[in-house]
C-alpha cells in the first residue's frame, strides 16, 4: 500500500493480480472475524475487501488522518 499526498490509496495484491487506486474518501474500516477488514469501493465497480491485523489498520487509518490533515494544512497556506 502506498499513501498519495493527494488523498488516494494505491494497493497491489499480489495474490489476486490486483492493483487499483482509491480516495481515502472511498475507504472504509470495519471489524473482521480475524482482525480489521478494509473496504475500499469504487474500484472497477465492485468493492475490494482486504484482511488486516488491527495494529496495521490502526496504523493505516491513522496515516490517512495525518495526510488528511497536512493536505488541508497546505490547501489553507496555499489560499
Amino acid at each position: 500500500m502506498i499513501l498519495h499526498p493527494g488523498g488516494e490509496l494505491e494497493v497491489e495484491v499480489a495474490e489476486r493480480q490486483q492493483h487499483f487506486i482509491v480516495d481515502f474518501d472511498h475507504v472504509q474500516f470495519c471489524r473482521g472475524e480475524q482482525g480489521m477488514v478494509v473496504i475500499c469501493e469504487d474500484v472497477a465497480g465492485a468493492p475490494v475487501c482486504l484482511s488486516l491485523s488491527a495494529h496495521d489498520a490502526f496504523e493505516l487509518y491513522h496515516l490517512m488522518e495525518d495526510s488528511r490533515d497536512e493536505l488541508e494544512e497546505l490547501m489553507c497556506d496555499l489560499a
